[in-house]
């Protein structure tokens, strides 16, 4: 009897670990989709209500002057930067990141931030971010610590860009719940940084374990010299990007300055918060139509804005890195060709 009783529980047991595992999957695969069909309503409201906007108020012979009539030198000079400042400053800033944990050349990291980019622009969410994890897992990372890197990457950003919108509020009656938005992004951002030196400073002091592997990942944030000049390089970064905003106000005709750049950059920021279409096409232009509403210019000067802005990013990012994508599927290959057997 004794023994039926010791079989009974040793089948129990398994059974109920397995019946709790699999609750635990079920729940998970339903906030999963709960979190997607949230962010596709959204995403699908905001389109639909800009959608309206533009039927309603948008002139056709008005966009296209606009966009006949912008300063295409002024653009060019924009994409330009865009490729020959901008994202060789982020490979640089991710190299720094990554050194903790493996040394890679900013020439490496910028092709695969373009690769990253190439994939975001067309395909839905944030696949980019998970084609740049791969792409650098292939010179041993850790996947976690890979991962921890963008997080604190997005961290850093968000930080930066509360600290470039804060004095928006002060300077332009953007409405309460602008605003509110506005200071949850940086009280968020802040509170992530914080969760971040935390997790730094607790995990290192364990042999092993998740808490360690994020804390490798984080591990720039333990060297005051090096997190200093991450900051520098993200402040850097934000700077260039509200330079190029301001030369293409100046190209589609509205008065450049500091308010308006600032805007257009929070308001494409947050829209590009819900990732749904590839590319962010169609939201990324009625963030910076919005921004630009609301420092005087037109409709559709801010659509032309936020076509030009979009198309001077999209169009190199995508063809090099498509191209960078291509030597890297080819590479892998060759190297599964050459490890198969004869």
């Amino acid at each position: 009897m004794s023994q039926l009783r010791s079989r009974a529980h040793h089948g129990v047991i398994p059974a109920i670990v397995n019946l709790s595992e699999a609750r635990t999957r079920v729940a998970a695969g339903i906030r999963g989709r709960t979190g997607r069909a949230l962010r596709w309503f959204v995403a699908v409201g905001l389109l639909l209500g800009f959608g309206w906007f533009f039927s309603t108020r948008l002139d056709p012979a008005a966009l296209v002057r606009a966009l006949g009539g912008a300063d295409y030198r002024l653009v060019l000079l924009c994409a330009v930067g865009h490729m020959v400042i901008l994202h060789p400053l982020k490979a640089w800033r991710w190299s720094l990141m990554l050194s903790p944990m493996q040394r890679i050349s900013p020439w490496t990291l910028y092709q695969y931030n373009l690769a990253g980019c190439a994939a975001t622009n067309v395909l839905p969410a944030r696949s980019g971010q998970a084609v740049r994890v791969v792409l650098v897992c292939r010179h041993g990372l850790p996947v976690t610590g890979a991962i921890a890197v963008v997080v604190l990457e997005e961290i850093l950003n968000a930080s930066m860009l509360a600290l470039i919108a804060l004095p928006l509020p002060f300077m332009l009656d953007l409405g309460r719940r602008t605003s509110v938005v506005l200071a949850l992004v940086g009280v968020g951002a802040f509170l992530g940084l914080g969760v971040a030196v935390w997790l730094v400073r607790s995990g290192r002091a364990r042999p092993s374990g998740l808490r360690r592997r994020l804390a490798d990942g984080l591990a720039l944030l333990a060297d005051p010299g090096a997190a200093l000049r991450v900051f520098v390089q993200t402040a850097i970064l934000w700077l260039v990007d509200l330079a190029q905003i301001a030369l293409l106000m100046a190209a589609v005709g509205i008065a450049p300055g500091f308010t308006g750049a600032a805007l257009v950059l929070l308001f494409v920021n947050l829209t590009n918060a819900v990732p749904v279409t590839p590319g962010q096409f169609g939201l990324f232009e009625a963030g910076a139509t919005a921004a630009c509403l609301a420092v005087g210019a037109s409709p559709e000067q801010g659509l032309a804005l936020g076509v030009l802005y979009h198309m001077m990013q999209f169009i190199p990012e995508t063809i090099w890195g498509a191209v960078v994508l291509a030597r890297a599927s080819l590479g892998d290959r060759a190297l599964r060709a050459g490890e198969a057997p004869p």
